[in-house]
């Protein structure tokens, strides 16, 4: 039993049961549906790539955590302009994400809208994405907003994710939500940096990065991967992804893992991903073993790793594989801190090892064998699994120590990670540590490595540009010049 409600809890709900605001896991699940959701997009954002990843992303974070519906209206006969889910024009690509077409924009229903917004009056919450090159946010329907004219799509991630947890903090009560500008330049994540001053914004992205080794592809992985899918690379057969999970899809699995849908459960998530990279174009190979010490990367292999596992044991080996770059993420996993993401890139001057001392090994459901937890102080939905007899003392622990999440969250996360990593192949320089709390996105934080970096990755150009693809750093040639 204890089981069956650790797999199928939806993560966000979750939330409303360790807060104490649910009764029961019902009513925490019950919230969820009560959370509805509109877009909108209008003719020139439709032919935005950009504005078309923050419409799909909005869609495919929004629609795992408010239950109650997404639905979607505007020009939706544009072409998709890139194939990272099926379909051919945005309503195909709305409904294979499973969102609603409709007529006509609901009233009462919080409205989210993709660029420029409709000439309508909307009474209650509304706000539109905006964007500038590497620079994205969100603002109030009246307030200014960015050109939206410089393309780049992980920009495009980062306004929709925003926009989501923009609404998920109005439903969860937040005065100022809905009433704010939010953003940030991907490319100067410097709190100074002011995202809506051109002086934060980066060059026009000519190369990205092709060659990725990308370990742990729940929550995160599948974001990284979805991002990564935005790129509007000029030959996608030369991106390779070495795809490393040796889980299988739980029912829970869905409410955060953006690739996953609910006819994927029993389903290892290394052939759901290697699946979606193929209908994207690229290459992909499967890794259905655990990052451990002894795993070396071959001379032919990726040398860019990108880790999302929250499994210290595995994170403080990271350095030890053989990759010549490591970007990791890592989120927080309770009530007051899941909102939070924090980002490493090594090499750096404090080392992985050192960073995640050894520890209880963890997973989604959290560690093994702790002792049970006392029922006084618990909140009222684990005392009413107790008392209904769902859950013993030990099975409480084990839901305790689940993980609070959303996928908005996550997503935020890969836009910054994926943006650090082109950043890189543009310039050298990386962030060694960043750190960012959604609550507050002004108050982040910065360790930029001193020195600037040589890539050793594979890359490739963008089709925006026609720029060929470099030369093949993992190709044992190249190695051998070095």
């Amino acid at each position: 039993m204890a089981e069956d409600i650790i797999d199928t809890l939806n993560r966000s709900a979750k939330l409303f049961m360790d807060r104490g605001t649910a009764a029961t896991a019902e009513e925490a699940e019950q919230r969820l549906h009560s959370f509805r959701m509109h877009l909108f997009i209008g003719e020139s954002a439709a032919l935005s790539p950009t504005h078309q990843a923050a419409l799909l992303t909005a869609l495919n974070c929004a629609r795992r955590t408010f239950l109650g519906g997404v639905t979607v209206s505007g020009v939706l006969d544009a072409p998709l302009t890139l194939p990272v889910v099926a379909g051919t024009t945005l309503a195909d690509a709305v409904g294979h994400l499973q969102g609603t077409v409709v007529e006509d924009i609901p009233q009462g229903v919080p409205l989210v809208s993709i660029g420029t917004p409709p000439a309508i009056d909307h009474a209650g919450f509304a706000i539109r994405t905006t964007f500038e090159g590497w620079r994205a946010g969100l603002v109030p329907f009246d307030a200014p907003a960015l050109p939206d004219s410089a393309e780049f799509a992980p920009a495009g991630v980062l306004a929709g994710a925003l926009a989501v947890s923009e609404v998920f903090a109005h439903f969860d009560g937040e005065p100022m939500a809905g009433y704010r500008s939010i953003g940030m330049s991907l490319w100067d994540l410097k709190r100074s940096a002011d995202w809506r001053s051109p002086a934060s914004d980066g060059p026009v992205a000519v190369q990205f990065p092709s060659d990725f080794w990308v370990i742990g592809l729940g929550h995160l992985g599948q974001a990284f991967l979805w991002t990564i899918g935005l790129l509007p690379f000029a030959d996608p057969s030369i991106v390779r992804m070495f795809l490393q999970d040796v889980d299988r899809v739980g029912p829970s699995t869905e409410s955060t893992s953006v690739l996953t849908f609910a006819t994927d459960t029993g389903r290892l998530k290394t052939r759901i991903c290697a699946d979606w990279a193929e209908a994207r174009g690229f290459q992909s190979r499967m890794v259905e073993r655990r990052f451990a010490s002894d795993l070396r990367v071959g001379h032919d292999e990726p040398l860019l790793a990108l880790c999302g596992v929250d499994n210290p044991q595995a994170r403080a080996i990271l350095e030890g594989a053989g990759f010549a770059t490591v970007f990791e993420a890592g989120l927080g996993s309770g009530v007051e801190d899941f909102r939070l993401i924090r980002t490493h890139s090594f090499p750096a001057p404090n080392k992985a090892l050192g960073i995640w001392t050894d520890g209880p090994e963890v997973d989604e459901a959290g560690p093994q064998g702790n002792a049970p937890v006392a029922l006084a102080g618990l909140p009222p939905a684990y005392k009413d699994l107790h008392d209904r007899g769902g859950l013993d003392e030990c099975g409480l622990t084990r839901l305790g120590q689940v993980a609070v999440g959303a996928p908005f969250v996550g997503m935020i996360a890969a836009a910054v990670l994926i943006s650090q990593t082109i950043r890189m192949v543009a310039d050298g320089v990386r962030p060694t540590v960043a750190n960012l709390d959604l609550r507050a996105l002004e108050h982040r934080s910065l360790v930029l490595r001193e020195a600037r970096d040589i890539v050793l990755f594979g890359t490739a150009g963008s089709a925006s540009t026609g720029c060929p693809p470099s030369r093949d750093t993992s190709s044992p040639a190249f190695s051998q010049n070095l």
